[in-house]
């Protein structure tokens, strides 16, 4: 029998504790679908979630959620 590999995490992503009171923040205005997913894939993956449990949580692509990741990693909350 195979063992199974494990799931990729996002390696490397912590919420500053500032960017994460600012993403709590937003996430209780009114917004777009496609913002709060934005703010929800990096709330959860600075929970530690895989990057499947974290597209598979807002509805949407793998892919997706490691972009987000990554802008986030290269220029902060903002972008």
């Amino acid at each position: 029998m195979r063992q199974k590999k494990p799931r990729p995490r996002f390696p490397g992503l912590k919420l500053k504790d500032e960017d994460r009171e600012l993403l709590r923040r937003k996430a209780r205005e009114r917004l777009t679908v496609r913002t709060w997913k934005r703010i929800r894939m990096l709330q959860l993956l600075d929970e530690g979630k895989t990057l499947a449990a974290t597209a598979a949580a807002v509805g949407s692509a793998v892919p997706s959620v490691r972009r987000v990741g990554e802008r986030y990693l290269a220029a902060g909350v903002e972008v």
